[in-house]
């Protein structure tokens, strides 16, 4: 008898991995052949990511905020080389040049030669940033004393290490970013959405795991290691879909040369924007201990509806706009693009208003209250508030970007890039050092700096493609503006009733709850009013719903 029961449960255990591989294989098989059907997928992934993401810095600051904040002021600090390398190099490759060009092969039935251009860039970048790792790494020291101020000999120290570390990181995110942006051009969206989840994830056990033997460094280990294994999970799924690596290198190919040549432009434009996040970290690192952490704390929660409802609908729309003019359809390129920025500006609009409202709870439960001070958590959300109007700002540069890389112009980005760049820099030199705003100074000119590059990209699109059918977008934008407003009232006024006269927000467990049901009131809200308006963006996201409910439910 008890073996019959081992042999079942064997037998049950066995069925439940089959199924499993096979519901995981399914996903990976699975295409979004809509803008928004894949913009969901990713907004609910990168969602999913955010929350790991303030787990990670939840668990990270309470573990070495209050004992030893210069230490991960040093932590952040050492991400700026990395990152600046990286986005130079792979992300100005990637979204600007490799996917429209590469997407314009696949949908051209070349295959083969679509996979050789991908092969030869992806070894010319390894060679470039080997180069480039080999030189940051002789030089860490000086290059860490040029973009921080005021660190202290050990900070210098750490940052130092910690940036040698972190470089590893880079060599997987490189490969696996194309992997990424290869199976976007194949409208397989869902396994590569995974992947910064499961970055996370190896990020939070190192803090519960290495943390405690290596201090800092365990987290910057468990950095390496998510790298490693957000790209291990993108490869069976790449090589299902038919992608083949050449161990060769071949320039003279005319996809390579067009992807070099928008790669430069794309480059810069990103360049300058490195140099943005690395003049401000500079003046952050001006200001008294723990600046750094709390300004890197304000913008993750600005960054995080940005980029659920721009990054992702940016990254969905790219491959399809560019077999938009790859088929020469200017027409339905102009009114894709429209449809899309309304249909981001009506999420991220909403969000942005009740992130402002409701700040303060925000920081309180996103980065914990036992060791993370009042003052801190003041000081965030006073912070955040001024980074809001980044949000929506970001929600449709993020489109607007994409949107000149479909129609391979990357100078004109470039060029707004560089307007953008002067006046948040010329901002936040002011506010540091004339002004004691701190801070708070650095989060105003980025949001100043933000908008700017918004007017600037909308003025050259419209110039771009001759028109964006003004009046019919300005009603539907003032809709839009118009029940975001009655949301807005009806939070604020909800926010101030639950906290005065129903919870103790002293305690987190009652500011949970009220945080829960004022979002709800809020969001409620808005869904009538869009209901009552009539308001197209409304109805498109519900015939998505329906959509996914009877695909859910209907076996």
């Amino acid at each position: 008898m008890n073996n019959n029961k081992d042999k079942n449960y064997t037998s049950g255990v066995k069925r439940y991995f089959l199924n499993f591989r096979y519901q995981i294989n399914s996903l990976s098989r699975r295409k979004q052949s809509s803008i928004l059907s894949a913009s969901i997928v990713l907004a609910i992934t990168f969602g999913l990511s955010a929350i790991l993401g303030f787990l990670r810095s939840r668990f990270l600051y309470g573990r070495f905020f209050a004992c030893c904040v210069s230490d991960l002021d040093a932590y952040t600090a050492a991400f700026r080389l990395p990152d600046l390398i990286f986005k130079l190099l792979v992300t100005g490759a990637l979204s600007a040049s490799f996917i429209p060009v590469f997407s314009n092969y696949i949908h051209k039935k070349d295959k083969e030669t679509a996979y050789k251009i991908s092969s030869t860039v992806i070894n010319l970048l390894l060679i470039l940033f080997i180069f480039a790792s080999v030189f940051v790494l002789i030089f860490t020291r000086q290059l860490s004393e040029l973009i921080t101020n005021n660190f202290t000999g050990h900070q210098l120290d750490l940052m130092v290490n910690l940036t040698r570390i972190l470089m590893i990181a880079q060599i997987f995110f490189l490969i696996s970013n194309f992997l990424t942006g290869i199976l976007q051009v194949h409208q397989t969206f869902i396994i590569p959405a995974l992947s910064p989840i499961i970055y996370n994830v190896f990020i939070i056990l190192s803090i519960f795991t290495l943390t405690p033997v290596f201090g800092i460094y365990g987290a910057a280990i468990g950095a390496v290691v998510g790298a490693f294994f957000h790209l291990a999970i993108q490869i069976p799924v790449a090589r299902r879909r038919g992608f083949k690596y050449y161990f060769s290198i071949n320039p003279r190919l005319s996809g390579v040369k067009e992807i070099i040549r928008l790669m430069i432009p794309r480059s810069l434009s990103l360049g300058l924007g490195e140099i943005e996040n690395t003049v401000t970290l500079f003046f952050a690192s001006s200001l008294v201990p723990g600046s750094i952490s709390i300004l890197n704390l304000a913008l993750q929660l600005m960054y995080m509806p940005s980029r659920i409802f721009g990054t992702t609908v940016g990254q969905a729309s790219l491959p399809m706009l560019s077999k938009n003019i790859a088929q020469n359809e200017l027409e339905t390129f102009r009114k894709t693009v429209n449809r899309i920025i309304l249909q981001s500006v009506y999420i991220a609009l909403p969000v942005t208003i009740l992130i402002l409202i409701n700040r303060v709870s925000i920081v309180r439960i996103a980065f914990g209250a036992k060791n993370f001070p009042w003052e801190a958590t003041l000081l965030t959300a006073k912070t955040l508030a001024f980074l809001t109007p980044a949000i929506i700002s970001q929600a449709v540069i993020q489109i607007l970007i994409r949107s000149f890389y479909a129609l391979h112009n990357t100078k004109t980005p470039l060029k707004v890039s560089i307007i953008s760049l002067i006046i948040n820099v010329v901002l936040g030199y002011y506010f540091v050092n004339f002004t004691n705003m701190g801070i708070v100074g650095l989060a105003i000119s980025a949001s100043v700096g933000n908008m700017a590059q918004l007017f600037g990209l909308m003025y050259f699109f419209i110039k771009t493609v001759d028109g964006f059918s003004w009046n019919e977008t300005l009603v539907r934008f003032n809709k839009i503006a118009l029940s975001a407003a009655f949301m807005g009232a009806t939070s604020w006024l909800g926010l101030i009733f639950l906290d005065r006269f129903i919870f103790d927000t002293s305690k987190t467990f009652y500011l949970i709850i009220l945080f829960l049901i004022n979002s709800f009131l809020g969001l409620a809200s808005y869904i009538v009013s869009s209901h009552v308006l009539h308001i197209e963006e409304y109805r498109d996201y519900e015939r998505f719903l329906a959509k996914f409910s009877r695909f859910i439910f209907t076996k």
